[in-house]
């Protein structure tokens, strides 16, 4: 019993400390003193300013595009990937699978310079097709982890009994190969999608001149003096992130409800 104590003591002084700033910057976005001094004083006035910031507001949105674009291309690509993978031997699979997660231990801010040189070794400014490259390499081994760990756990005698009936190759990844990777399929996606838009380095070297996301602009923010308007703006992603956490989770429940049912 004292275990059980002493192991939930420990478990709630973590939670505690992980969440805590979390919380304490959630309310600060509440609070009407612009420098968040006690005593706390409800206001929804540092959320009207955010929205009449319009630099702000355009960076939330060129991050929230760049991180879509970047989800349904790692999604597309992971899943091509780790069905084609089947096909492969286990040599080549380790391989292939050494090459996935081979981004994972290169150091961001190596991989965004690197990328940056390459531009300029072949003469061409930062564009946004070089920062989706990059964005889609650091967030592609996240979605790939997921989607193949389902791979590994789907019993492929579904497929080969729906072969068996005369479906086609096309037949059976739309009707028992799709619906079953589908949660996996969005958990990837929205994994990638996170990795994409918390992204500050890579796309501090490769966005293009006079642009701007979200990461870099709360840095710029708090660099040359912090505003109330960044704890209003994460607290509605924190709030958002939230919910699609709970909306993939019960998809995910709902999906494989269905598959076992």
């Amino acid at each position: 019993m004292a275990k059980k104590i002493i192991g939930w003591f420990y478990s709630i002084i973590i939670l505690i400390f992980f969440y805590a700033p979390v919380a304490v910057l959630m309310a600060m976005s509440f609070n009407k003193s612009r420098y968040g001094a006690l005593p706390f004083e409800f206001s929804t006035e540092w959320y009207r300013v955010l929205f009449s910031n319009q630099k702000l507001i355009q960076a939330a949105l060129d991050s929230l595009a760049i991180a879509a674009v970047t989800a349904v291309l790692c999604v597309v690509l992971g899943t091509a990937m780790m069905l084609g993978q089947r096909e492969f031997n286990s040599r080549v699979k380790a391989f292939f699978n050494s090459l996935v997660v081979f981004p994972l231990v290169i150091p961001w801010i190596i991989l965004g310079l690197s990328l940056l040189l390459l531009l300029r070794a072949l003469g061409l400014d930062r564009n946004y097709a070089m920062l989706l490259i990059g964005h889609v390499v650091v967030s592609f081994p996240y979605a790939v982890m997921v989607i193949g760990a389902r791979l590994e756990d789907m019993n492929s005698e579904i497929q080969e009994a729906s072969y068996n009936l005369g479906a086609n190759e096309w037949t059976t990844f739309k009707r028992i190969t799709l619906p079953m990777l589908s949660p996996a399929m969005l958990a990837g996606g929205f994994l990638a999608f996170m990795i994409s838009f918390d992204n500050f380095v890579l796309s501090y070297f490769l966005i293009p001149t006079g642009k701007t996301t979200l990461p870099i602009e709360i840095y710029s923010s708090i660099k040359f003096g912090f505003t109330p308007e960044i704890n209003a703006i994460s607290s509605i992603i924190l709030a958002a992130t939230l919910l699609m956490i709970t909306v993939i989770a019960v998809l995910m429940r709902s999906s494989l409800m269905r598959m076992f049912k």
